[in-house]
């Protein structure tokens, strides 16, 4: 079922006015016509089905359903090249995680690009992925943070997926948890250190050595199975 997302508070027996994008989607993209029912989600990231009314919906009913994660959970992915970070947006998304940071380290290339450009993008790509996997709630975007920025961030589990470790393996956490995954080259020495003195526990995704957005996703998987 389609669902979209509006900055409203809903309630059943009332009518909301579309906007344009969701309108042009509805009608020109899909051909829905007058009765044709849909899911809005509202600010309050409260579930509702809603039938099509020219250019109004008519709110139906209440969705009583969970589809978040019980816990926060944190991405912070090294930028990659754009259509793998993109890619991993996407995904990251479908599997629940509620933040993705794009994260500058010593081995990230930046070229001229706009940054507020870029950002734009992600939340748009996360905004489609959440509708498409009927989430209750859009990821947020950051903007581009420091390695150092990351590992200050106040969160009870923090995590580095680290290619050298051959032990400690991902688990279930029952809190907040931040995972930070390095680019293609992984971190450096001195970041490592960094990390490990900011109170990160350095974590093995197997055996194999996996690209930055592969290890994103598995990485993800495996801690949101937990905080189902």
């Amino acid at each position: 079922m389609q669902q979209y997302f509006i900055k409203e508070t809903l309630k059943v027996g009332t009518y909301v006015t579309l906007d344009d994008e969701i309108l042009f989607h509805l009608k020109r993209v899909l051909r829905k016509m007058k009765g044709y029912e849909f899911r809005l989600i509202d600010k309050e990231n409260k579930a509702f089905l809603c039938t099509l009314e020219d250019d109004r919906a008519k709110v139906i009913s209440a969705i009583k359903e969970e589809r978040e994660l019980r816990h926060e959970l944190v991405l912070a992915l090294a930028l990659i090249k754009h259509d793998r970070f993109e890619w991993a947006i996407q995904k990251a998304t479908e599997l629940g995680v509620s933040k993705i940071i794009p994260l500058i380290s010593e081995r990230v290339m930046i070229k001229d690009d706009s940054e507020v450009k870029r950002i734009k993008r992600y939340q748009k790509i996360a905004k489609e992925a959440a509708e498409q996997s009927l989430r209750h709630r859009i990821p947020e975007i950051t903007s581009f943070m420091s390695l150092d920025e990351v590992a200050s961030l106040p969160v009870k589990n923090k995590l580095l997926a680290y290619e050298k470790e051959e032990e400690k393996k991902l688990e279930d956490y029952d809190d907040d948890t931040l995972i930070v995954i390095g680019p293609e080259g992984g971190f450096s020495k001195k970041e490592y250190q960094l990390l490990m003195e900011r109170g990160f526990s350095s974590i093995s995704l197997g055996k194999r050595i996996l690209r930055a957005e592969t290890a994103a996703i598995a990485a993800v998987c495996i801690i949101g199975r937990g905080m189902e």
